[in-house]
């Protein structure tokens, strides 16, 4: 038997020992409780589908919902009172099946209530506890709020979304984007999916099997070699320029590029990002009307000269109306060259239609000119060569010599007639004169 004093040093050392117990205990409690991890102890219902998760116990740090433990513990509140409703059959259904299936512990991310009607989302790692007969008695678990991680989530597959559409917008349209480092020739560490259209899959850009510069047309690289440097060295963060590149079969395109310079913390340059656009078939109209617009002039010079060598002949230009279902036809001038003056009228009198051609002409040879111009265009002639005489502004009367040429539009219709008329007065009179002296 034990002396009266060991057995009171044994007690001490009991009390001892269940006095740093309870104190270790108190201090879990507290680290536990200035945690963020909200520890519960809910009871299992006979109905899983059904069950509402009373509480049996609840962590003191509870009150970060803005609920009390004893909330819960008296009945008042139980824990499927707190879950989102739109959350709450999904997480009735997942513990089911898991339960079924003989799982020890499950995690779960759904939305819970605070007291405040703040909405806030957790995680939650629960171990199922059963009884002897395996059935589930309680879960044992804790809760954690996620919300600005899925806050983080949800933003960063809006900004995936938005990329994805932005990428979507860009391959089918005619803009191709690139990120070319700052060395020789260009590599590529970027490449939008639709350079394919240029004959290349974006591997070969960004694995480095073809740089950015080997499509350069030849004519054109050192152009725009050059003009990259320039725009480096004087300090420029964005320029435009046009070139041509050499797609994988053969094929020259034009294409605009908007360029943005990027630079490190020390102004030196690491990157240029590009945005390409074909601009082919604008490249190729604005070119055709440049052509054009050169021809135009150059046409327009000839007109001149030629109206100049016209002006200053014995010949005078006219382009008449047609219409040769009118066998009386007067022909209106739609053109008349300057020196019409040398009878008198001027160019006006007749493109204002105030006087037709046919009002110049001598009546008494007025039909027979109809008559003949009219036969030469049923049988399909081209030509129509006659002399007759015409009246000048001043009344005085003038032979003139005429030759035309009479144009036709695709259904051999006659829509014109283009030609010149000559004074011939001189040379008539002077035939009569010697046609007297012989007699």
């Amino acid at each position: 038997m034990k002396s009266n004093k060991s057995a009171q040093d044994d007690k001490k050392d009991s009390e001892s020992a269940l006095s740093k117990v309870l104190e270790r205990k108190e201090e879990l409690e507290m680290i536990r409780d200035s945690s963020p991890v909200i520890s519960f102890l809910w009871k299992a219902g006979p109905d899983n589908e059904k069950e509402l998760w009373p509480v049996e116990y609840v962590s003191g740090n509870v009150n970060l919902l803005g609920y009390t433990a004893d909330d819960f513990l008296s009945g008042d509140i139980l824990y499927a009172d707190i879950v989102h409703p739109d959350d709450l059959n999904i997480l009735r259904e997942s513990l089911t099946k898991q339960c079924q299936e003989g799982v020890d512990f499950f995690d779960h991310k759904y939305r819970i209530i605070l007291k405040s009607g703040e909405v806030r989302w957790v995680n939650e790692r629960t171990y199922v506890l059963r009884d002897k007969s395996g059935n589930v008695a309680h879960y044992q678990g804790t809760i954690f709020d996620i919300t600005e991680q899925k806050e983080q989530e949800q933003t960063l597959q809006e900004v995936l979304k938005k990329k994805q559409h932005l990428e979507e917008i860009i391959n089918n349209s005619s803009i191709m984007l690139f990120l070319w480092r700052n060395e020789q020739f260009w590599p590529a560490d970027y490449a939008s999916d639709n350079v394919s259209k240029l004959g290349y899959p974006v591997e070969d850009f960004v694995e480095g099997r073809i740089v950015y510069s080997d499509l350069i047309h030849p004519d054109d690289y050192e152009m725009v070699k050059k003009t990259l440097a320039e725009q480096c060295d004087s300090g420029s963060d964005t320029y435009n320029q046009e070139y041509r590149i050499i797609t994988r079969d053969n094929k020259t395109l034009w294409v605009s590029e908007k360029t943005f310079i990027l630079r490190d913390r020390n102004g030196n340059v690491t990157h240029f990002q590009g945005i390409v656009q074909d601009i082919t078939k604008e490249k190729e109209n604005e070119i055709a009307l440049r052509l054009a617009l050169e021809k135009q002039a150059e046409l327009l010079e000839r007109k001149k000269a030629l109206e100049t060598i016209v002006n200053h002949s014995p010949v005078i230009a006219f382009l008449w109306n047609a219409d040769p279902d009118d066998e009386n036809e007067l022909w209106p001038v739609e053109f008349v060259s300057d020196n019409i003056d040398q009878f008198g009228y001027s160019v006006d009198d007749f493109l204002s239609g105030e006087i037709l051609y046919g009002d110049i002409i001598n009546p008494l040879d007025l039909p027979y000119i109809q008559i003949e111009l009219s036969d030469v265009v049923k049988e399909g002639g081209n030509v129509f060569v006659k002399e007759y005489r015409i009246r000048t502004k001043s009344g005085d009367e003038r032979w003139v010599e005429e030759q035309t040429f009479i144009q036709r539009n695709d259904d051999g219709v006659v829509t014109h007639y283009m030609g010149v008329i000559q004074d011939i007065t001189e040379r008539k009179d002077n035939n009569t004169n010697s046609n007297t002296s012989v007699k």
